[in-house]
């Protein structure tokens, strides 16, 4: 066979495939193989018929030939990529990744377009197997493309709450460099919005606040958040009910938390957080008994701050209420459940301050279940 022949013979492989004809198309390339063992092309279209005949082994061995004579040609690369996308097998997840990162170092000095589109894939892929350091970094690398290409606000904004989308299921078990990446991408998103202030950038600076305080860490980042948003939205509760269960959670009792006590409760008159607040005040000030009232009926209206369990205690202590104190240390530790960070200091707390109320009470039961209580620390 010449060349003249092979050239005819790839074109005839071509026209089959156009029309449907995969098993004309491989006898074709079969031919032009039997001439030149070594063609790019002809193991390139044998791998597109094959997939086509569902037969998907011969279709990955092909591409694989024609990528090893050709490591850095693109049309072996994209019919792996598509063979592999169509494939319902979990464990060809890795090689997608491979494929498609291959593809990304191929394109990025063309054509601008499909490396974005590959780029979502790849990130698409990520995601489903939970690899967050790798959305970020990728999700970031696409938006910097857009950026480089002159993208309009609008279109980075939506790439940014894209980003957050992605990365905000992954708050309990993120390393710090993916959290820091989400927290840049709240930010970015707050700073590019359009109506400010405005309903999407209330539910955005809502969001960022919220996902603020899963990390104990960024305490000061917090206060500075919900400061920020409490003067955008002076009339919204939900930064000053998010700072007071901070304080509380924390135990900063300092004039500046009470004050915040304060403006919540002039917001919203009915505000769990904030008559708990006034409780933790009164008990300050050594108004015991207006500190259960407040702090009783704060618990009521809120099951979301379970150290306000532990200043109940505190305050039946102070008058002598020590089965009662018992009784909300085991509410404070039932709340609690199996902490970490803050939390486990508090459990400690409640533990210790349990086994106090009990020895207290002067009965001899009490007494072993205050010993167990103190090696719960």
């Amino acid at each position: 066979m010449s060349n003249k022949e092979v050239k005819a013979a790839l074109k005839s492989a071509r026209e089959a495939i156009r029309n449907k004809e995969y098993k004309e198309a491989l006898k074709h390339c079969k031919a032009v193989l039997k001439q030149e063992k070594n063609n790019y092309n002809a193991w390139v279209f044998i791998g597109l018929s094959a997939a086509e005949l569902e037969q998907p082994d011969q279709a990955k061995g092909a591409y694989k030939k024609a990528i090893e004579l050709e490591p850095n040609q693109l049309l072996a690369w994209q019919g792996l990529a598509n063979l592999y996308e169509k494939s319902n097998q979990t464990d060809v997840r890795g090689d997608l990744a491979d494929v498609y990162q291959k593809l990304l170092e191929l394109y990025e000095g063309g054509d601008k377009q499909k490396w974005c589109d590959v780029c979502t894939k790849l990130v698409e892929l990520y995601h489903q197997e939970k690899k967050y350091i790798e959305v970020a970094q990728m999700w970031q690398k696409l938006i910097q493309v857009k950026q480089e290409e002159g993208a309009e606000k609008a279109e980075l904004h939506q790439l940014w709450k894209k980003m957050i989308q992605l990365l905000k299921d992954s708050t309990q078990n993120q390393d710090k460099t993916t959290e820091q990446l989400l927290l840049t991408a709240f930010e970015h998103a707050l700073n590019s919005v359009d109506a400010v202030p405005g309903e999407d950038h209330q539910n955005l600076y809502k969001d960022f606040i919220q996902c603020l305080s899963k990390f104990s860490h960024e305490a000061a980042r917090l206060e500075e958040a919900c400061n920020d948003m409490m003067t955008l939205y002076p009339t919204i509760s939900y930064p000053l009910e998010v700072l007071c269960l901070h304080f509380i959670q924390s135990g900063t009792l300092s004039e500046e938390a009470l004050d915040h006590f304060s403006r919540l409760l002039e917001l919203d008159a009915s505000s769990g957080l904030g008559i708990i607040g006034c409780g933790i005040k009164c008990l300050q000030e050594k108004k015991y008994k207006e500190a259960i009232k407040s702090l009783t009926e704060g618990l009521q209206k809120t099951s979301q701050c379970p150290a306000a369990w532990h200043y109940l205690a505190e305050a039946q202590m102070k008058i002598h209420k020590h089965r009662d104190a018992v009784l909300s240390c085991n509410k404070a530790l039932e709340a609690f459940g199996t902490p970490e960070g803050p939390g486990l200091r508090w459990k400690n707390l409640t533990l210790q301050l349990k086994a106090k109320a009990l020895v207290k009470t002067a009965d001899v039961d009490a007494t072993e279940e205050a010993i167990k209580a103190l090696e719960q620390v």
